[in-house]
This record gives structure tokens, sequence and C-alpha cells, in this order.
């Protein structure tokens, strides 16, 4: 071998050591920046769209589509007849179905509240059935949402009692 094809093949050598350094780096920065992104990603966020199945307290699993998360509840579609509002602060644990990115809320969901949810199902007259924290079911057509209870039947209910309501879709 001649000397400038020595030169040569060791030019490309490290040439292609540089590009193979650089590829790393590269890699390791696009490590470091989806750590970081998912750092900044609530739980919800990461299942919101997606097939979930919710550890709750007192219902034990719910399973369908996480439609819709606020800071204080989630809506689940069940099926094509049911849906279920779930309570943030009752959810045990979640399993999500299939990879994908985070589906960010949008702010009308962050600033939703219990009362407007509740607003929602009195305005539609639903039927429906609050689970609530001491395992006991009430069922009936919600009447009148207060800034922290609802109306059901003649009984007053605080937000913070309900685990979770079935309603219809």
């Amino acid at each position: 071998m001649r000397w400038d094809e020595r030169f040569v093949a060791l030019e490309t050598g490290l040439a292609l050591e540089a590009d193979g350094e650089q590829q790393t780096d590269r890699d390791r920065e696009i490590d470091e920046l989806a750590v970081e992104r998912s750092a900044t990603v609530s739980w919800t966020d990461r299942c919101r769209g997606r097939e979930v199945t919710l550890r709750v307290t007192v219902l034990g699993t719910i399973r369908g589509e996480l439609a819709m998360a606020t800071a204080d509840w989630l809506l689940v579609h069940q099926d094509t007849a049911t849906d279920w509002v779930v309570a943030v602060t009752h959810v045990l644990g979640a399993t999500v179905a299939g990879g994908g990115p985070a589906a960010a809320r949008k702010e009308i969901e962050r600033r939703t509240t219990w009362r407007q949810a509740w607003t929602e199902l009195i305005r539609d007259r639903d039927v429906v059935t609050a689970m609530l924290v001491d395992g006991s079911t009430l069922r009936g057509a919600p009447s009148r949402a207060g800034s922290d209870y609802v109306q059901i039947g003649d009984e007053l209910v605080p937000y913070a009692a309900v685990v979770a309501v079935r309603c219809p879709r």
C-alpha cells in the first residue's frame, strides 16, 4: 500500500469514527430530552385519548377510553352506552393500552370542575349512579350542584364523598 493510500484510509477511518461519536452524542441527547419531556407530562395526560384500565378505590377496575381529564375528574367512555366520571383522587393506578405520544389537555379541561360536570348531568336530566367513599351507592337524577356538593333526590352529597359516577353516554 502506498503512503498516500494509507493516509486516505486513515482519514476515512477517522471520519467514520467521528460520525459514530456524533451519532452516539445525538442519541444520548435525544434520550435526555425524552426523559426531560416525560417529567413534565402528568399521568392523566399520558392516558388521555387512549384505552385505559383504572384501579379505583371502592370500585375496582374501570376500562375504557379516557376521553377527558380535568384537575378533579376523568371522563371514561366504557362502551357505547356507559360513561364513568371518576374522581382523580380515587384512582390508585392506570394501565395504558398501546403507545404513542401523550395528548395534552386543553385549557378548558384544566379549568373544568366537579360543579360543571354535575351541571351537565342536571341539564340532561340523566339518572346516574354515584359510588361513594363508604362503598354505598346513590341512584337518581341530580337536581342541584353547589360549590362543594350535589343534590341527588333529597340528599346533599359533598363532591369529596364521590368516588365515581356511572351515567349514560
